[in-house]
């Protein structure tokens, strides 16, 4: 779009703004308003004065669904982090947290919010309505950098969102709205573990602040330091020591697939396996000696059931939980230069280091052994010579060269310089500049090279008697040395360096934001004063990645990051209207209009707009309905544009062309410059009801249809649709000369729809009970539907309790249940928490009795209870508390739903265990 039709957008926006102001200015104020970014110091028993739009309401006010999350709930949770208790809301499904990424080569330990189940790119996460310096490449914010204690409250809007506060809410915002002035100084220090004993957990933080001047100014510091040890693998619970597998029938017997426990590999063993020709079915000791091997059940391509190599699985040594250290800081800084104008500064730094770990290096029977490899026993050498063979397949779970260690290293400072007033008492405004910068560091520590593994163990003898890698022959130069793959421990520690490495990623990203906007009162026509807010947005975003020599030319077996250096500069103009229509009439207490528009101009995409249209009945004082309809929006970020291909995390998909057998593959993914912003058209209505005094229940339905969806096809749609015909599909894939798959490439398209609708239900309740005060909250989420479609191809993803994030979009329960009870009674305060998601399937796709034998997944209630007790002298009981909590208090197991790795869900379901908190807080 040109600059001049920009122009032309914002200068419309402008004069409808001006004439707000020409009529409202001389207006007499009926009530004071506040800012919408502003916050005041809260307690528990005062009414929080929330927003949801950027004209000021109170939150069951607003047309969109509206959920608040304050300090209160964060406290009574004992939360490590507001991301505990925000995906503990059945609004946020999918999201990115640390058990998550246990064994991820990015983002390690990283929160991201993600509403809805539309992906963590499609939630926009914002500090006091303004934008945050994106945590990683694809924009996410991790809530990590954020000091818990600093948090007021946090606002969870659903729809609706993009018109009101910036493109890519698709999905909703999540604004953070963090404490102003604090007098005083908070120290809190908490330790926890789980009952195994692992998952060690350290937390100290910091929450001061001062006024000076005779108020005028205000200084407020928060500081958090936390410390994770990380969990074991999974034969550290019962769940795990149970080896739960996926197994493929016998060809032409039903179910194709089922699960079973005691599942052990079938192509692979850490001393080495021959897996085919003749001589199949021969191990070796750790010594290198043959032997038979001893085979299970239905012995596939990858597992069996029973047989050798019990505590053997792939996730043996891949922690449950990674290791992570995290230091964030937030300083605050305001002064008022007079009644009407106040100057502010704000400075954040955030660090976050997590370690995981992956699995060993495994090779499922695709490695190839010639007849001459110089350290094949004798006896093996014989038996292919009497049989007549010269080669054979071979598997190896390299257990004995160690696992790839992910290590992400990620940093961000971040300067808000700004000011707000006002013009009268109807009239404010602000403006505000922001500036920060995210570097990040991802390594893999010994990371493994399958060719060139293939090379040493390809030894032969040389001249003079040595032995040495077969490429050596042809090119002396090389520094390939030879590998003994018979047995374990066989070699020098260092002759694995050849295929091993590191990888380095280093990534650089860089934000400038700038935003003005105005808000007040304009005219009464009987019903109250409208109310106008408008305003303007720049924004400049920078990346620049840079990765090892070797990543760039992918070969390593999984992570190889590419470089990456791209901009995108985004110029936006809003306008809100709040109109008052009716009010005070038979069945009519209250009828309220609202409405919102913003034009984006991307440097890289074009001009895109997006609108909302939202109105409140109060029918009575005690009954309100509301109705938005909206069209929200979001573009392609750099990486999506940019990235050439990389390879992402390895998955299991069922191979049609090789009889659906389990191959395990590491799929690759890439931008594309063509991409174009995605639309998403939500629909959301509902009603308030407050019956009586400390009362209040909403239920809101919400459908949102999202059209050129950005996503890659998933990947084993893109197999089953090769193998249907799709031969510009198959040029993605890539398979060796045994016609194993040893490369699917998925660059990202504008998918042709992604659909979602649900209900929302959110109860509240409080009162005095007996000689102290019941506060109880539910919050419930029915998901109808969620389908991605894809030219005839559709994916039902609701009611699908996988949770696999493995292709980009995972199932999701059909219910969702958040449940807590509070009671409070002198110095004494207890909160018991319900989380509940309904039972589900394996796979939508799945018809039990013929694709699986039971395609269910069961139901799961994890219960949490905290206490908390007040030491303080009379005077001040609160000065002084001890609290404690227990997670999954009745120490339920994950349902069994096997992944690529582990054997159960850790997206959905509590991997973990219970787990204990204790610790101490102090006020001063």
């Amino acid at each position: 779009m040109s600059r001049s039709h920009f122009r032309t957008h914002v200068s419309s926006l402008a004069l409808v703004g001006m004439a707000g102001l020409l009529v409202g200015l001389p207006a007499a104020a009926s009530a004071q308003t506040l800012p919408a970014n502003a916050t005041d110091e809260a307690t528990t028993d005062q009414e929080i004065t929330v927003t949801g739009s950027r004209i000021i309401r109170d939150g069951t006010e607003a047309p969109s669904p509206l959920t608040v999350v304050g300090a209160d709930l964060l406290d009574k949770r004992g939360a490590q982090n507001v991301a505990e208790v925000l995906n503990e809301l059945p609004a946020f499904r999918g999201s990115t947290t640390p058990s998550s990424t246990s064994n991820l080569t990015k983002n390690v330990g990283a929160n991201f919010a993600n509403l809805r189940s539309l992906g963590v790119n499609r939630t926009l996460t914002l500090v006091d309505g303004v934008r945050f310096v994106p945590s990683s490449d694809l924009g996410q914010i991790d809530l990590n950098f954020i000091p818990t204690l600093m948090v007021e409250r946090a606002e969870v809007v659903t729809g609706g969102a993009s018109a009101v506060y910036g493109t890519d809410a698709v999905a909703g915002v999540v604004n953070l709205i963090l404490r102003r002035r604090v007098q005083g100084i908070q120290l809190r220090g908490d330790f926890g573990m789980t009952e195994q004993g692992d998952g060690k957990e350290y937390r100290g933080a910091l929450l001061a602040g001062t006024e000076f001047a005779d108020g005028r100014g205000y200084v407020t510091v928060a500081a958090d330091l936390y410390r994770s040890d990380g969990a074991d693998d999974s034969y550290s619970r019962d769940w795990g020591r149970k080896e739960y597998g996926l197994i493929t029938n016998a060809a032409g017997v039903f179910p194709t697939r089922f699960i079973a426990p005691n599942v052990h590999h079938s192509t692979m063993a850490p001393g080495g396996l021959i897996t085919s020709g003749p001589l199949r079915g021969i191990t070796f000791n750790d010594d290198g000696t043959p032997r038979p091997f001893v085979y299970g059940q239905l012995a596939g391509a990858q597992n069996m059931i029973g047989g050798e190599g019990a505590g053997q699985r792939l996730y043996l040594g891949d922690g449950l939980l990674p290791k992570l250290d995290r230091v964030a800081t937030y300083l605050r800084t305001g002064y008022e230069l007079s009644d009407s104008v106040e100057v502010f500064q704000d400075f954040s730094y955030a660090r976050t280091k997590g370690t995981a770990t992956t699995p060993h290096y495994f090779n499922f029977g695709n490695l190839t052994i010639q007849r001459d490899n110089a350290f094949l026993p004798a006896s093996v050498a014989a038996q292919m010579d009497a049989a007549g063979v010269t080669s054979f397949g071979f598997g190896r779970f390299w257990t004995d060269v160690g696992t790839p260690v992910p290590v992400s290293t990620n940093s961000t400072w971040r300067s808000v310089t700004g000011a707000r007033g006002s013009l009268s008492q109807d009239w404010k405004w602000d403006v505000s500049a922001e500036y920060g910068e995210n570097k990040y560091h991802q390594q893999i520590l010994g990371s493994f090279m399958a060719a060139r593994a293939a090379e040493m163990i390809d030894a032969v003898q040389g001249p003079g008697g040595t032995i040495v890698c077969r490429s050596a022959l042809t090119n002396p130069s090389t520094s390939c040395r030879p590998f003994n793959p018979f047995g374990v421990n066989r070699n020098a520690p260092d002759v694995s360096n050849y295929f091993r490495a590191d990888q380095d990623l280093r990534q650089k990203q860089t934000e400038f934001a700038a935003s003005a906007g105005i808000s007040g009162k304009l005219f009464d026509i009987g019903a109250g004063r409208w109310g106008i807010a408008l305003g303007a947005e720049y924004r400049r975003s920078t990346l620049k990645a840079v990765a090892d020599p070797l990543s760039n030319a992918a070969v390593f077996t999984f992570g190889n990051a590419r470089n990456v250096n791209g901009k995108i500069n985004v110029k936006e103009a809003f306008i809100e209207l709040d109109a008052p229509l009716i009010a005070d009439v038979t069945m009519i207490k209250a009828l309220t209009v609202n409405g919102a528009y913003r034009y984006a101009d991307y440097s890289t995409s074009g001009g895109i707009s997006s609108w909302k249209l939202g109105a409140t009945w109060d029918v009575i004082d005690a009954v309100r309905l509301r109705a938005t309809r909206s069209r929200d929006v979001r573009a392609p970020n750099i990486p999506e544009l940019f990235t050439p291909s990389r390879s992402t995390q390895s998955i299991t998909i069922l191979d049609p062309a090789r009889n659906n057998v389990p191959s395990l593959v590491f799929p690759f993914v890439a931008g594309n410059a063509a991409l174009k912003p995605e639309k998403a058209d939500t629909l959301s209505f509902g009603a308030v009801v407050k019956p009586f005094q400390g009362f209040s229940a909403s239920v809101d339905y919400y459908d949102i249809k999202i059209s050129g969806a950005i996503s890659t096809i998933p990947i084993q749609d893109i197999v089953n649709l090769c193998f249907g015909g799709r031969t510009d599909l198959c040029n993605q894939i890539t398979r060796d000369a045994a016609g194993f798959i040893t490369q699917i490439i998925s660059a990202g398209i504008n998918v042709a729809s992604q659909r979602t609708k649900g209900i929302d239900i959110e109860v509240s309740y409080r009162a005095a009970l007996g000689q102290g005060s019941l506060d109880a909250r539910l919050f419930a989420n029915h998901t109808i539907k969620n389908t991605v479609t894809n030219g005839a191809l559709v994916t039902r993803l609701a009611g699908q309790n996988d949770g696999s994030p493995q292709n980009g979009t995972g199932g999701i329960p059909s219910w969702a249940v958040t449940g807590i009870l509070s009671y409070e009674i002198d110095r004494i305060s207890t909160s018991l928490q319900g989380r509940f998601i309904s039972a589900g399937t394996v796979n939508n796709a799945f018809v039990e009795g013929r694709d699986i034998d039971d395609n269910s997944l069961p139901s799961a209630l994890y219960v949490s209870l905290n206490a908390q007790y007040k030491l303080g002298p009379a005077s001040d009981p609160g000065k002084y508390k001890v609290f404690a909590t227990v997670d999954n208090l009745f120490d339920k197991d994950p349902a069994i739903a096997p992944q690529s790795v582990l054997s159960v869900n850790p997206v959905f379901y509590d991997i973990l265990g219970r787990r204990y908190r204790v610790g101490v807080a102090v006020n001063f």
